[in-house]
């Protein structure tokens, strides 16, 4: 047997490397690929001396030579190929690979997309980011408004998903529509979830790790492109990509406009709902200079401007009267919404010598949202017409530190330190009543004006140890400190291992202490109160608005096998025990959704990854089963729309209205006569409805088709063009059916729709 690991002059690893074995007589007799650790075997080997070269893209070519047999006891290869590119991409190259070491995995569960898998996608990097993430295991994608860009991980829903760009935290917006970063302006993401190391906290349902497009490794005149893209619902979607390097500064800007008539979900099974156009635009940019051969200064910034119509649903009957109205259809209702979102972040980062490596990091987030009421439609059908306005200014820094310590250990530290200012305005117009019934037909107008400071510390210490050279153990501990509705601190211990039994086999295993911070957009009880006696009062008007940071411990295992070459089986299962659950629902008739808390929860599961690439075919299956169940609300009552609803739950264990039983997710890919042709798909059980979400709605199945082709056209480039299918078989499934606890209208899946696209480079232009 032959086996070891590719990793560059840095010592980080080489995945996708094509390694080939030559016998003594020159005939190849092997190849295979390194992993994305970089490991690789040969086996079933004769005895022998072996020629082994090993390409890759950017990397000069490497020879050696090994032994095959002899009667001695193989030991692990250590390859290390020396980058063929220009200085300039060498170092950004080596900055991004020390900057990588700065966040382990060890005993997470890892799914990773990289340019290749985005390209695939049947909408491409015009798919948006919670649809692409919808393809890993475990994940399920929501009606809009639901969760943090519209996403579960194992049923979760207490706005905690964390997105990092290029290491630094981005703490975006929870309650939202639309979404803030493209899948076109990233190289690769990793989904992590499970048992996380210590440097990740706030948010632990799950970590989106982006790295982004740098313009000296992904511009120039072949990647700089424009691409038009769009279809029926009078879709419409130009974009554009301009990167490249200039001496020391590597630059790379890119951004889309979407206009449709399809931005939310239809609260009915039309493929065409009435009042629903979306108009949505992206910029982001990154800028990096190097100061020498080992520091690196960085600006990432980027903007997200979205506009949507809401949806009305047909055919309601009036629940209130409005003086001088005595006809208003309820498809008339037309409400909208406006969210802005902008965001930079600069960092310091460096590798003085191939132990040490920092990165210090300031950013800033700013968050605005705009709800117009349709004032008749909304007063009449909902009992209040509320002009909202929400925003979020965040400023904070984040240190993290990577110190080799020998040749078995590898110490982590850092720090997080931000500041949160949040404002509420709402400007409300509700009906009086009396004893519960309307006393009026002219709205009285009631003003909620509430504002909020948050202050959020962290630090963690950690230590990855190699007891033995197939086992990595990563140990560390974090404290995290807020201030905010309370104040609350907490230690939480993290231990992590992985062991590669064989070449081709790991286990992973871990336990974790969480402390996840709920959403800062809390709705108080002096809300509440102002609403007394109103069409717009919450069924439940008392209870705790002091909604607590959750606690779980977590348990996690797993195991990775390769059952062929190029063909890779894993499993992930785990176990959690609650307290101060998080979960979010919506406040009476208006568009504020905001946290609560259970006192006490539980969830378990098991996720079932297959994934592949032989030659010109490439293919993944995921399929879950996750249950979360949780008791006693015991913050935010008054976020519940029934009394005794309330009460049943103090004393049961109910699963939430998030949890999707079973999950599954699929693509394939394969290239044929010069076309690519890729499908995907995704199939989960229902979410859950009715009284204390004992229900479940029907399944729902969606495949989606788009095929590929790609043209060399002299003094141009190469031509992309793509035909997409989404939604092929047109099934027709209900998302929410408006019950459920804290969830108040209903969302059909979008049905069939047929898009184009061609993608032409500007180098050569």
């Amino acid at each position: 047997m032959v086996f070891g690991t590719v990793a560059d002059t840095l010592g980080h690893p080489v995945g996708a490397a094509e390694l080939i074995l030559f016998n003594a007589t020159g005939r190849r007799v092997a190849t295979t690929r390194s992993d994305a650790r970089g490991h690789f075997s040969f086996s079933g080997l004769p005895p022998g001396t072996y020629e082994l070269r090993v390409r890759h893209a950017g990397f000069e070519l490497l020879v050696t030579h090994v032994g095959v047999g002899g009667g001695t006891r193989p030991h692990p290869l250590s390859l290390a190929m020396a980058s063929s590119a220009p200085l300039t991409v060498a170092v950004t190259a080596q900055l991004d690979a020390a900057r990588n070491a700065l966040s382990p995995e060890t005993g997470s569960s890892a799914y990773r997309f990289d340019q290749r898998a985005i390209q695939l996608l049947p909408a491409g990097a015009n798919t948006t980011t919670s649809l692409m993430l919808a393809q890993a295991p475990g994940v399920s994608a929501d009606a809009y408004g639901q969760g943090q860009d519209q996403l579960h991980i194992h049923g979760e829903n207490g706005g905690g998903l964390q997105y990092r760009i290029n290491g630094i935290f981005l703490p975006a917006a929870v309650s939202s529509y639309g979404e803030i970063f493209s899948p076109r302006f990233m190289r690769d993401v990793t989904l992590l979830t499970g048992t996380l190391p210590a440097q990740f906290g706030y948010r632990t349902e799950g970590v989106v790790d982006v790295t982004t497009k740098d313009g000296c490794v992904d511009g120039g005149r072949d990647n700089s492109n424009l691409e038009f893209f769009g279809g029926q619902r009078v879709t419409l979607q130009p974009s554009f990509e301009i990167g490249g390097c200039r001496g020391r500064l590597s630059y790379y800007i890119g951004g889309f406009y979407l206009q449709s008539t399809l931005g939310l979900q239809s609260p009915t099974a039309s493929p065409s709902p009435r009042h629903d156009q979306t108009y949505q635009g992206q910029e982001f940019g990154s800028f990096s200079y190097l100061i020498d051969s080992h520091t690196r200064l960085s600006l990432f910034s980027g903007l997200a401007v979205n506009s949507f119509q809401i949806p009305p649903e047909p055919d309601l009957l009036p629940e209130f009267t409005l003086a001088g109205v005595s006809h208003f259809p309820s498809v008339e209702t037309a409400d909208s919404e406006i969210e802005q979102s902008y965001y930079n972040m600069l960092a310091l980062q460096g590798s003085p010598d191939e132990a040490f490596t920092y990165q210090l990091a300031f950013f800033d987030f700013y968050y605005a949202l705009n709800f117009y009421p349709d004032r008749i439609g909304d007063l009449i059908y909902d009992g209040v017409a509320a002009r909202i306005f929400q925003s979020d200014f965040i400023n904070g820094l984040q240190e993290d530190t990577s110190y080799q310590l020998g040749t078995d250990h590898t110490v982590r530290a850092g720090f997080y330190l931000s500041g949160e200012t949040l404002a509420l305005d709402d400007h409300a117009l509700t009906f009086p009543t009396v004893g519960g019934v309307q006393s009026s037909e002219v709205p009285i107008r009631i003003v909620d004006d509430n504002n909020q400071v948050a202050w959020v510390v962290g630090l963690y210490g950690q230590d990855e140890w190699r007891p033995l050279p197939n086992l990595v153990v990563n140990g560390g501990l974090r404290w995290d400190w807020v201030a905010a509705f309370l104040t609350q601190n907490q230690l939480s211990p993290r231990l992590g291992a992985d062991y590669r039994i064989l070449p081709g086999t790991r286990l992973h295993a871990g336990y974790a202490r969480y402390f996840k911070l709920p959403p800062f957009n809390s709705v108080e009880l002096d809300t509440v109160e102002k609403f007394a006696d109103t069409t717009n009062a919450a069924p439940v008007n008392g209870g705790n608005d002091r909604v607590s940071a959750e606690r779980d411990d977590y348990f996690d295992i797993g195991a990775e096998q390769t059952l062929i070459r190029g063909v890779t089986l894993a499993t992930d299962g785990f176990f959690k025990f609650g307290h101060d659950q998080l979960d979010l629902a919506q406040f009476a008739g208006t568009q504020v959704v905001a946290p609560l808390n259970y006192r006490a929860s539980r969830g378990w599961g098991s996720d079932l990854s297959l994934s592949g690439q032989r030659g010109d075919f490439s293919g993944y299956f995921n399929f879950s089963y996750a249950v979360l169940e949780a008791r006693n609300i015991s913050a935010g009552q008054f976020l519940a729309d029934d009394a005794d609803e309330i009460n049943y739950i103090a004393r049961h264990f109910i699963l939430l209205d998030d949890n999707q039983e079973f999950t599954s997710s699929w693509g394939l890919a394969y290239k044929l006569l010069g076309f690519v042709v890729s499908t995907d798909g995704t199939w989960g059980s229902g979410y859950r409805r009715g009284f204390a979400n004992k229900a479940e709605l029907s399944p729902g199945l969606q495949f989606n088709l788009a095929v590929m082709r790609t043209l060399d056209v002299p003094n141009i480039g190469s031509i992309e063009s793509r035909f997409t299918v989404i939604d092929l078989f047109d099934h027709t499934y209900q998302i929410r059916n408006g019950t459920g606890l804290g969830v108040f209208s209903p969302q059909y899946a979008p049905r069939r729709a047929v898009y184009g696209g061609i993608k032409v480079p500007l180098g050569r232009l």
